[in-house]
Formats: C-alpha cells, sequence, structure tokens
C-alpha cells in the first residue's frame, strides 16, 4: 500500500508511490473504490454488485455536472443514449464524457451502450474514454470490465502517464521527465523532501505543480485503503 506517502520522515522511503497495487490490495480496492453509475434505465447488474459489496451511486442522469465532479468518484459507467438531456442534448454521454475528462483527466470513465453506430459517429469523443460495456454483456464478464476499470483508477502508472502528458507541454526534454519520475519513485514518500529533489532538475512552476497534484492522487488512493 502507499501508507507511507505522507510520512514526516525527511528520507527516501522505501515505497515507492509509482509502485502498483498488490493483488491483495486490488481486491481491497474493489469494494473501497467510489462508483457512480449513470443510465436513465435500470441496470441489471448493479443490485447484485452492490450486494457482493461494491460501493455504487445510481443516477438517473447528471444535473449539475460541476456538483459531480466535486463528488470525486473513481470510476464513472456513462450511459450514452438519454443522458445529459439538459446538458448536452444534441450528444447525450458523449457531451458528458467530453465534459468529464477534460475537467478531470485522471478519472476513469467507462461508456456503458448497446449502439456501436454512436461510438463511430462519434469517434473523437469515443477516444476519451477508458473503456466500453456493452448493454447484453452477461453478469461475470461486466464485473470483469468494472473491475479493470478500478484497477485503471487505482493505478499510480495510469496517473503519473497522464501527468507525463501535461508535463511534455511546458518541457520538450523526455529525460528531465523520466528524472523527475526517478525522483518520485525514490523521494515521493515525503511531499517536502521530493519538491527539494525536483527544484534541483527544474524550476518550471507548471511541472512543479504538475507533479504535486500526482503526489495528492496518490495521496487520496492512499487514504481509501487504510
Amino acid at each position: 500500500m502507499f501508507a507511507s506517502l505522507f510520512s514526516k520522515k525527511d528520507k527516501p522511503t522505501p515505497k515507492s508511490p509509482i509502485k502498483e497495487l498488490t493483488s491483495e490490495e486490488l481486491e481491497e480496492a474493489k469494494f473501497k473504490a467510489r462508483i457512480a453509475f449513470i443510465d436513465d434505465e435500470e441496470i441489471s447488474h448493479v443490485e447484485r454488485l452492490q450486494d457482493d459489496g461494491y460501493n455504487i451511486t445510481q443516477f438517473d442522469d447528471i444535473d449539475n455536472i460541476d456538483d459531480f465532479l466535486r463528488k470525486k468518484y473513481n470510476v464513472v459507467v456513462l450511459d450514452i443514449q438519454g443522458i445529459g438531456q439538459k446538458l448536452s442534448p444534441k450528444s447525450e454521454g458523449w457531451g458528458i464524457l467530453k465534459y468529464l475528462k477534460n475537467a478531470n483527466p485522471n478519472l476513469v470513465v467507462i461508456m456503458f451502450t448497446g449502439a456501436e453506430w454512436s461510438i463511430t459517429k462519434y469517434k473523437q469523443e469515443a477516444e476519451k474514454a477508458d473503456d466500453f460495456i456493452g448493454k447484453d454483456l452477461e453478469f461475470l464478464d461486466f464485473k470483469s470490465k468494472l473491475d479493470d476499470g478500478i484497477k485503471k483508477a487505482f493505478s499510480p502508472s495510469y496517473h503519473f502517464e497522464i501527468e507525463r502528458k501535461k508535463m511534455l507541454k511546458e518541457i520538450s526534454n523526455t529525460s528531465t521527465i523520466e528524472q523527475i519520475k526517478s525522483v518520485i519513485d525514490t523521494y515521493g514518500g515525503n511531499k517536502e523532501s521530493t519538491k527539494k529533489e525536483l527544484l534541483k532538475i527544474t524550476n518550471n512552476k507548471e511541472v512543479l505543480e504538475i507533479a504535486d497534484n500526482f503526489l495528492s492522487i496518490v495521496g487520496n488512493i492512499t487514504s481509501l485503503l487504510v
């Protein structure tokens, strides 16, 4: 686990913040992850998943998208048709997906659909989705897809790759980014030590904020697993 992430000890931590969860930690994460299902129709497998222990909140639609984002879900399973009637009546769920991923690229969004033509029509928006779940999937296949989404939401590597892309917009030198990753890997258990070491590599304010954001994301993961 990443329990030492905010340790007050001013020395490298033996546990890297970029280290992936163990299988045991992933099993625990399945039931700690905050999951939102958004569909204007009943989703047949949700009640069974809740009975199995998954922390799922259901919505018929999203009326206030900023309020929804403030709830800080780890995974969102989003229907395409019939969703976003007030916010994006033309593109429906695709418009919601676009806004969610632009506002919070680290949010794992799985599109829930039975209409492949819609994916083709909204190809640019569809590329923002982390995965797709077909409405005709049997329970175990449905559960497996959801588990994959949770694994991604709790993967430091997934989140670091998102932050890496942000860094590349600020600095083009990939070796510098690798140095940043190495510092986080070594000192990330202590945010103050990490900042000191990063300042030896770059004084780019935006890059430093991106690195700090990554540590905050992993810190949020930690807080759910302790």
